[in-house]
Order: C-alpha cells, then sequence, then structure tokens
C-alpha cells in the first residue's frame, strides 16, 4: 500500500483539511480582538450547523449507503443499517470521550458546554449542601423557589476541639448546621467559668437560629468538644438577600410572628424535608456572572489545556479524516462537506476563545492551541487519505459512518445548544 501512495493526492488532502479548518484560526483571531456580539456568532453557527448536517445527509450517509449497494451487492435495509450501526458507534464513542474531557477541563472549549457543565456542578453542590439545610425546620419553612439566593449566604466553617463558637450575649449574627463534630451547648458566660449542659449536639443538629430572624443576643454558649465541621448562614448576608426578595421577607415575618423555634414543629405549613430539599434544587437554574468566571477560573487546573486539546481534536479530527478520504483530485471533489466544516469551524472558534481568554488562558496559549489543531487536521486527513482512499466500500462507508456520528454528536451537544444560547 505504501508503495501505491500519490503523494500529490495526499497533499492535496492535507491541503483540503487546512482549508477547512483554517477557519478555526481566522475565529480565534475575531474571538480574542473583536468579539462580536454573541446573536451574530449565533446566526452563522446555526447556518454552519444546517449546512453541517446537510452535509452529512447527503455525502456521509446517503453516499455510504449508495456505495454499499452498488460495490458491495447489499441490499437497501442492510445498507442502511451499516451506516446506521456506524453512527450509532461514533455517537457514542464521541459521548463518552468528551464527558471524560469534560471533567479534566476540555469544557472550556465551548462556553454553552461549560456554562452546563458549571450549572450541573452547582447542582450537584447545591443538593449536598440542601440536603443538610432540609434538616432545619427554620430553613425548611423558606419558600424553596428563593433558597438559590439563600445558597449564596451559606459558608462552610471549621472548628477546632474546645475552639468557642458563641458565648451567651454575644449578638446573634449567624446560625449553624453540624455536619461533622460534636457541639456543647452550655449556660457558660465569661464571667462564669463553669455552666450547666443544656444540650449535646451532633451531625444534622442546628443552632442559633433565633440569630437568623431576630439577631436576638446569644441565650447560651457553644462550644466545639471535638473537631468540628458546619455550615454558616450569616445573618449580614442574609438581611441583604431579605431586602431585595419581597417572598423571602414576608415568610420571615411570617415565622418571626409565629415564633418558630418553639411552634414550626406544628405548624399548619410543614414541609416535607425530601420534598422541600426537591423543590428548592428545581430552583437552582441560574449562574451569575461571578460564579460563572469563578467557576472558570477554578476549572483551569493543571493539564486543562492539553484536555482542551484533546477536546478540540476529537471535534475535529473526523471531519478531517471524511475530507481526507474523499480526496482524489481537486477537479473531482465536493466542496460541499468543506464548506460546511469552514462555517461550523468559524463560530466554535469564536465563541471557544472568548471564553479560553475570560477562563485566563494567554493569547498564546489561544493561539497556539487552534495552530496545533490545524497541523493535526492536515495529518488526519493525510492519513485518512493513504489508508482508505482506495479501501473496500464496506471499511470506508464504517470509517465514515463511524465520522459521521461522532460529527453528528458534536453537533448535538455543542453546536445547537451554542447557537440558542447565543441566540437569546
Amino acid at each position: 500500500m505504501i508503495d501505491q501512495i500519490s503523494y500529490e493526492t495526499v497533499f492535496g488532502a492535507a491541503g483540503m483539511a487546512v482549508l477547512a479548518m483554517l477557519s478555526l484560526l481566522i475565529g480565534a483571531f475575531v474571538g480574542v480582538y473583536i468579539k462580536p456580539s454573541q446573536r451574530s456568532n449565533a446566526v452563522i453557527m446555526a447556518f454552519g450547523t444546517g449546512a453541517l448536517i446537510q452535509a452529512l445527509a447527503l455525502e456521509l450517509a446517503y453516499e455510504g449507503a449508495e456505495r454499499l449497494v452498488h460495490h458491495a451487492h447489499l441490499d437497501g435495509v442492510s445498507s442502511w443499517l451499516w451506516v446506521a450501526g456506524g453512527f450509532i458507534a461514533g455517537g457514542t464513542v464521541y459521548y463518552i470521550a468528551n464527558r471524560i474531557l469534560e471533567e479534566r477541563g476540555a469544557a472550556l472549549r465551548h462556553p454553552a458546554m461549560t456554562k452546563l457543565y458549571m450549572l450541573n456542578k452547582k447542582r450537584k453542590e447545591s443538593a449536598a449542601i440542601l440536603s443538610s439545610l432540609s434538616r432545619i425546620e427554620l430553613v425548611r419553612s423558606l419558600p424553596p423557589e428563593e433558597m438559590e439566593d439563600v445558597l449564596v449566604c451559606v459558608q462552610p466553617v471549621k472548628f477546632a476541639e474546645r475552639e468557642v463558637i458563641f458565648r451567651k450575649g454575644d449578638n446573634g449574627d449567624a446560625l449553624y448546621l453540624i455536619e461533622e463534630g460534636l457541639v456543647r451547648i452550655t449556660t457558660r458566660s465569661d464571667k462564669k467559668k463553669k455552666g450547666k449542659t443544656l444540650a449535646e449536639l451532633g451531625p444534622g443538629d442546628s443552632f442559633g437560629e433565633m440569630a437568623l430572624l431576630m439577631g436576638e443576643p446569644r441565650s447560651a454558649t457553644a462550644t466545639a468538644t471535638v473537631n468540628t465541621s458546619a455550615l454558616r448562614i450569616d445573618k449580614e448576608h442574609f438581611d441583604e438577600l431579605l431586602e431585595r426578595s419581597a417572598n423571602l421577607r414576608r415568610a420571615v415575618e411570617r415565622l418571626n410572628s409565629q415564633r418558630l423555634v418553639t411552634n414550626v414543629e406544628t405548624s399548619k405549613g410543614s414541609v416535607d424535608a425530601e420534598q422541600w430539599q426537591r423543590a428548592a434544587l428545581a430552583n437552582i437554574q441560574r449562574l451569575t456572572r461571578s460564579e460563572e468566571i469563578s467557576m472558570m477560573h477554578s476549572h483551569v487546573v493543571p493539564g486543562a489545556a492539553l484536555a482542551i486539546f484533546l477536546g478540540a481534536m476529537l471535534d475535529g479530527i473526523p471531519e478531517s479524516v471524511v475530507i481526507g478520504s474523499s480526496y482524489v483530485s481537486l477537479s473531482s471533489f465536493g466542496f460541499t462537506f468543506l464548506a460546511a466544516v469552514f462555517l461550523s469551524n468559524l463560530p466554535e472558534a469564536i465563541a471557544s476563545a472568548t471564553a479560553m481568554q475570560a477562563a485566563g488562558f494567554s493569547k498564546l496559549k489561544i493561539f497556539g492551541l487552534w495552530g496545533t489543531l490545524v497541523a493535526a487536521g492536515a495529518i488526519a486527513a493525510a492519513l485518512g487519505n493513504i489508508f482508505l482512499a482506495d479501501a473496500p466500500a464496506t471499511s470506508l462507508t464504517l470509517v465514515g459512518a463511524i465520522a459521521g456520528g461522532g460529527i453528528l454528536a458534536m453537533v448535538a451537544s455543542v453546536m445547537m445548544p451554542e447557537a440558542y444560547e447565543d441566540g437569546g
């Protein structure tokens, strides 16, 4: 096979791939220096998505099935099953590989994927916190639809063994929920070194509820008897939230009138803890801009650049393989698929470069990533031409279908959500 290589054809295939992927560099330049509006980017991406789907349907699926009918002498049903199997396999491989790379930082290459990934991450983290907060009758009596904002007031805190959390007579400034450890509640104060033990609290127990509602002075002293982890809801931040939310303010006023600490368990409006948690979690539907930027920066871990590069290769290499395997000569080459790839790459690179820059990547690293990807695409197209241009019809169709499945999965999971997100 190596002796039959036509270097003119191989270099031609590589050149076509470079031409298709050149829009990555153009898009990166536009994203870094020009920064077009999201709506403009959405229009281009939606157009490129349609063109790419049309090219997949005609140049990969239909032509692949026709190739099997005429050259492999399969019947129509078997040919389409062959093509469908390849598409399913390619889509499955893309999905699994993409999920693995997302966990390592590759989600940053697509803003829509980044937001979805981070929102899911926020929901998972919120679920754990809400599970703990749902044990507190006072908190559970607050409207679940307001809990997304309340979570901003929640802070994890740690106390060493024998550390005094607050003393009797201190201003009430927070509510605490114990996650791990033990806390002793006593009548001890600064003037009285010894005091009566009122309660021994453990994981799941809360204390300081009325401080959150009324800011009343502490009626007892709380001391960690072992190393303790807890969640703290700060009254100052909670009060700021009350000023912004009329619904939450009315709920707190109602609780104040009932003196919730003693009455909430028998109050008529008591809600099941699990039901309240589900309702509250269902309202975790957005990321603030500050949360988004903070989470993007925290997601840039060692190896994130490599993960982004591998993820970008996962998006682009199947397209290059298809271009390379279908190239015979310039005169016979169909430019429909190439044009679709060019158009789809442009808005993708614009959005990706903008997101990567916001996450803290340098311009050199951004352009280096896309430049290396163009080179990798050229190599993939050359290899595709060497090994697939003269391959049996079944092999050529199967590889093309697998690549097409990966491309279609990328379109469905990245380009469509991106266009929808940016289009508003």
